[in-house]
């Protein structure tokens, strides 16, 4: 059984609380990738927890990929800065909240079972916008000198102080240069420059 499975099934087995602050698990890297929570910084490899709290740090050409205990998947491109500064999951409940935080990079999300729930419970905060989702896999990242985000599954609300859309159409694209202005109409995105941005989180081979 593949060690993501195994995970996922181990974290739903857990009664609440029991693991408060184990949210997830590394199941895949490339290069240098570090968490920091407290001021603290640890080395991550496979297999290793991430908790509630770190911020995710990738370093040259580094790559990592975290399973969360409800099946989301995150994956952080070079020189990435992410915080979970949220992930609560009761799937007994039927109830949880999660926020993502990123500073800077490129990152890939296939969202699981907790962007399913009533309100939509798990979003994305970004430099220029936050990202709100409905069952979706998207990219996010800079591209072209500009804050971008990228639509290749489900539905995502893209949205700051000053405007929002919607990217409901895969491969539906929108841009953002500041906070201080709206979010780009959408609009399809070709072949060539979705490759680009698939490949800021793409593993070695």
């Amino acid at each position: 059984m593949p060690c993501r499975l195994l995970f996922i099934l181990a974290m739903l087995a857990l009664p609440w609380g029991a693991s408060a602050q184990t949210v997830g698990s590394v199941t895949r890297q490339q290069g240098h990738v570090t968490a920091v929570a407290g001021g603290v910084s640890r080395n991550l490899a496979p297999g290793a927890a991430v908790e509630r709290g770190d911020t995710l740090r990738t370093g040259d050409q580094a790559r990592v990929e975290v399973t969360f205990a409800d099946g989301t998947d995150l994956v952080l491109g070079e020189d990435a800065v992410m915080a979970v500064e949220r992930y609560v999951f009761d799937p007994a409940a039927k109830s949880g909240d999660a926020l993502l935080s990123l500073e800077r990079g490129a990152f890939l999300l296939t969202s699981g079972a907790l962007a399913k729930l009533p309100g939509r419970p798990l979003a994305v905060k970004t430099p220029v916008a936050s990202i709100g989702l409905r069952g979706t896999r998207f990219w996010g990242g800079p591209l072209d000198e500009t804050y971008n985000v990228l639509l290749f599954d489900g539905a995502v609300t893209v949205s700051n102080a000053v405007g929002g859309v919607d990217l409901v159409v895969p491969g539906a694209g929108t841009s953002l240069a500041r906070p201080d202005q709206p979010p780009s109409i959408p609009l399809q995105w070709g072949d060539e420059r979705i490759k680009r941005a698939v490949a800021t989180v793409s593993f070695a081979r």
